[in-house]
């Protein structure tokens, strides 16, 4: 009895001890440096958006952008200026801050006046502070926004000092989503896409490998210019002699008549004229 007494005193006395060690503390890791001041280092895409602006519009990566829209504005360099591209998807806007003398700077959106004609996008250029540890080199600060539009309008960028910047405009006037490009087609064929075009009026023309037309139709839009109006048609149209061949869109100038083609896709008819 008195050796089962023992034993339990002795393991009470090894609990306690363990319960009293101490274990050592980690030794907290040195504070990082925040780099340039908390300031993203970035010359070439540095901006933000006033936050009550972003769900009128939004910043996008110029590597994000189809290849069309990035060609176009890949032609205009680093060169100051507000560049517009009005396609039936969205409006891209890309701001060019020009050059500056070294790393920190930036683009702020800090307004949007979207009821105003023509629309105004009101810009800030950041400035580094001068403890900000920025690279030594010229820097071009340059933002690509992508504002949603229903319609083509006219877009103006300004500082907030009211001093315009140059500008440069395209507009996409009709995009066909149907038939896809080099899709065989059969008869009739689905057309689907958007345009703007006068009170909605447009042409659908169908054309074999030798630019002769088979097929011509005029269509209506559901909105008319400057809005994008959508269509949905099934077309039919003669037994063409070529395997290959093209589906347009266009219009008719009200001015000399000249047939303005809007936008096309290669097709491949599954049957021909034999």
């Amino acid at each position: 009895m008195k050796k089962i007494f023992v034993y339990i005193i002795i393991l009470v006395l090894i609990f306690v001890m363990m319960g009293c060690r101490v274990e050592p503390v980690p030794d907290p890791p040195p504070p990082q440096d925040e780099p340039n001041g908390g300031m993203e280092e970035n010359g070439n895409f540095h901006g933000d958006i006033n936050v009550e602006l972003q769900d009128r519009m939004r910043i996008v990566e110029e590597d994000t952008l189809p290849d069309t829209i990035r060609e176009w504005f890949q032609q205009f360099g680093d060169e100051r200026g507000g560049y517009v591209y009005q396609h039936p998807d969205a409006t891209y806007v890309k701001i060019n801050a020009g050059e500056k003398p070294t790393g920190g700077y930036g683009i702020s959106i800090v307004d949007y006046l979207h009821e105003e004609y023509p629309r105004i996008i009101v810009v800030d250029t950041r400035i580094p502070d001068e403890d900000d540890i920025v690279t030594q080199v010229l820097s071009y600060p340059s933002v690509i926004l992508q504002v949603h539009t229903d319609m083509a309008v006219e877009f103006e960028v300004r500082t907030i000092d009211d001093e315009a910047f140059p500008m440069e405009h395209t507009l996409v006037f009709a995009e066909l989503e149907l038939p896809e490009e080099n899709e065989e087609i059969n008869n009739p064929v689905e057309i689907q896409g958007r345009i703007i075009a006068f009170e909605g009026s447009f042409i659908v023309r169908i054309l074999d490998a030798e630019d002769e037309i088979i097929h011509e139709e005029h269509l209506q839009a559901d909105a008319g210019g400057p809005e994008w109006g959508s269509f949905q048609e099934e077309i039919r149209y003669p037994l063409p002699k070529t395997k290959e061949g093209r589906i347009e869109v266009g219009e008719y100038s009200a001015k000399d008549g000249e047939y303005l083609m809007r936008d096309y896709v290669a097709v491949r008819f599954k049957n021909i004229e034999q």
